[in-house]
């Protein structure tokens, strides 16, 4: 089934994925005009859910998660994690550790997570008890960022142009889904901060590219 894609941009910005977060059944997002918030609902089919983490704005970079949780940064406040519990049905667990861009060290899809070496072990575990998958610690093009290389969903993943062939089969085959290599933005490699998917949609941040979106949406969809 083809997939829906859609250049978007968040407040002006085309690094969609600092500021949102989409599973199949959930949207992140900060708070931004109603125009923008009626966009990303009009093509993902579900409304966002608006929050910040820690006060923040960048859901996408500090938070990271799939059908069976979230994980968010130990600084997010009590009462963000109370509203976020009265509209995901799932569980949300706080990481206790030092870091905290979790958007960009974890890659999740409903099947398996890839994980930073940067973790402990016992963060590792964590990790895993959250998201209820395998769970491979490693990185990606020999960079610790594995969440902010590639973007997973439960069909597909786009990776960094510098992963390699064997690397990128192995990626295909722990995850479960076709796989290939892009940029994002006009030649951006690092796909997560420009793009956001689902197993039925995609968004691309403003500033990408016809070839971009071919390759994403052959990638992700077919």
């Amino acid at each position: 089934m083809q997939g829906k894609v859609q250049r978007l941009d968040f407040t002006g910005s085309s690094n969609i994925g600092a500021f949102c977060r989409v599973t199949d059944y959930w949207l992140l997002q900060a708070l931004s005009s109603e125009s923008t918030q009626h966009a990303f609902e009009a093509l993902f089919g579900m409304p966002p859910i608006i929050t910040t983490l820690g006060g923040s704005t960048l859901v996408g970079i500090l938070s990271s998660g799939n059908v069976n949780g979230l994980l968010v940064p130990h600084f997010t406040l009590d009462e963000e994690i109370n509203a976020l519990s009265s509209s995901l049905n799932c569980s949300i667990v706080s990481l206790k550790s030092r870091l905290t861009a979790l958007g960009n060290l974890i890659l999740v899809n409903d099947k398996a997570a890839l994980v930073s070496s940067g973790f402990t072990k016992e963060e590792v575990h964590t990790i895993q008890d959250a998201l209820g998958v395998e769970v491979e610690v490693g990185t990606v093009a020999g960079s610790k960022l594995v969440g902010s290389f590639c973007t997973v969903t439960n069909r597909g993943l786009l990776a960094h142009t510098g992963v390699s062939e064997s690397e990128l089969e192995h990626l295909a085959d722990f995850f479960g889904v076709s796989a290939d290599v892009s940029t994002i933005n006009c030649g951006v490699p690092y796909v997560s901060i420009g793009l956001l998917a689902t197993s039925h949609a995609a968004a691309a941040g403003f500033e990408t590219t016809g070839p971009e979106l071919m390759r994403l949406s052959e990638t992700l969809f077919e």
